[in-house]
């Protein structure tokens, strides 16, 4: 079946007074937006049409999740299987780094104009994450596409995705290539390893790569404080950029393991601490333990609209002990990356935290994901990381 024939794809009736939602282009159609829907039920691609009948766009259809779209092509461009390979050229040329750096997001769902798909590169190992069901049944054409573009020695599909359960796609990871899954990476000149079928995420926090740049900046001479710090990325930074003394903590004995890894990669020594950070800040705290540098970087506490109410309270916590950990004249990096937890929220709650330590405190810079992760005008969803570099007194 010729996927892309526009009798094989479902066409979905916009209900009339929402043509609005498709003038902003946002690129998710929601369910509720459809008045009825013709052609083939399983159909990986769908075309949306006005109330007259017009197309208005096109792109991967799902027949399970409530975003019934997601917007390849607007108006009078064609959804075709060149348009689809020529944008994932285009997204991963888009990336240059120097030569110290061959770890990247290749491509960034929406923000690549590829809502559905995400795709990272560690040296020879490319990460691919599938997260809708029309995408998953043109996997070959995507394949074909990283292969051309990337060369990868290993091709590797992260399933285990809780949109890819919603849209009833396998969960199992899987793989294809030469040798092991795995890789040794280059970030600005220092080394990681990187284990997809181990890791959180693909494997490391890419989006991080700017922030953990500007903590080797700030760290010389500082007692540094890295918590949840998973693969101990921004300990090695910080080791690196001179700081006295380094101590990574998480509540995973395999992340403690990993981040002992790395910093054995790079000759870098540090402290590495078993513990739940917010019982662990609690104590250091009441022990009037103080730090130059202390980075804060969770997991996302909020996966969900109707979790925001306890990630905040959360947030909240860990700020202000953290805050009470930094020496005056120290330095707080914060950070959220819950999808569900706007900057202004954040914001907010870290203001909270700062009241209830009796710090003084100013917003040095406002933090982000790197380059590579860029977000769609159309679509602000995507800017999921929000931080803070603080000052505190």
């Amino acid at each position: 079946m010729d996927a892309f024939a526009a009798q094989n794809r479902r066409i979905l009736h916009l209900k009339s007074g929402r043509e609005r939602l498709a003038a902003n282009r946002h690129p998710w159609i929601f369910g509720g937006a459809i008045g009825k829907e013709s052609g083939p039920e399983d159909a990986p691609l769908a075309d949306l049409v006005d109330p007259s009948g017009r197309r208005i766009a096109s792109g991967f259809h799902s027949r399970f999740s409530q975003i019934r779209m997601r917007v390849i092509a607007w108006d009078n461009e064609e959804l075709t299987p060149d348009l689809l390979t020529s944008r994932i050229a285009a997204a991963i040329a888009r990336r240059h780094f120097s030569s110290d750096t061959n770890a990247y997001r290749a491509i960034h769902a929406e923000g690549d104009d590829l809502s559905g798909l995400v795709v990272d590169r560690y040296d020879d190992v490319v990460v691919v994450e599938i997260a809708n069901r029309g995408l998953a049944q043109l996997r070959d054409l995507v394949v074909d596409a990283l292969r051309t573009a990337l060369a990868p020695r290993v091709l590797y599909f992260k399933n285990d995705l809780p949109a890819r359960k919603l849209e009833q796609l396998p969960t199992e990871d899987e793989w294809t290539g030469a040798g092991e899954p795995a890789a040794t990476i280059s970030e600005n000149g220092l080394r990681f390893l990187v284990e997809p079928a181990e890791g959180q995420k693909t494997g490391f926090f890419l989006d991080q790569r700017e922030n953990r740049l500007l903590s080797r900046s700030l760290a010389a001479g500082r007692r540094t404080l890295n918590l949840f710090s998973y693969s101990g990325a921004f300990g090695v930074y910080a080791g690196a950029g001179g700081a006295s003394f380094v101590e990574n903590v998480d509540v995973s004995s395999k992340a403690i393991e990993l981040a002992r890894t790395n910093h054995e990669l790079n000759a870098i020594p540090a402290t590495f601490t078993v513990a739940d950070v917010f019982q662990f800040v609690r104590a250091r705290a009441v022990a009037r333990e103080q730090y130059g540098l202390v980075i804060c970087d969770p997991p996302a506490f909020a996966k969900s609209r109707g979790e925001v109410d306890r990630a905040a309270r959360g947030y909240k916590d860990v700020n202000l002990y953290s805050l009470r950990l930094v020496e005056p004249g120290g330095q707080l990096m914060t950070f959220s990356c819950s999808g569900h937890i706007s900057l202004d929220l954040f914001q907010k709650v870290v203001f909270s935290a700062a009241l209830d330590a009796g710090r003084r405190v100013s917003i040095i810079k406002r933090l982000t994901a790197g380059v590579d992760h860029p977000t769609s005008l159309y679509c602000p969803e995507g800017e999921y990381l929000k931080g803070f570099l603080m000052e505190v007194h």
